[in-house]
């Protein structure tokens, strides 16, 4: 399996999802040897990860914007 890491700035959370989904209906279409599917596999979970990184980073900032609201003076 060859994994190709991408620069942060070229990657795409909604093109990261697309790979997935295609990879699903790749194994679930039945026309993949089992190694492939197990690598397959291997490259979806790579990606499902990226994914969470991504959604995790997203949350800290949005509280963090929250919170710094929160604290403003009022005027």
């Amino acid at each position: 399996m060859v994994k190709s890491k991408l620069r942060q700035s070229d990657w795409n959370y909604e093109e990261t999802v697309d790979r997935i989904e295609a990879i699903i209906d790749r194994v679930e279409s039945g026309e993949l040897p089992l190694e492939e599917v197990f690598e397959q596999f291997a490259v979806a979970v790579e990606c499902l990860q990226e994914c969470e990184g991504f959604l995790a980073r997203g949350k800290d900032r949005m509280e963090l914007a929250i919170e710094l609201l929160a604290n403003e003076p009022d005027f």
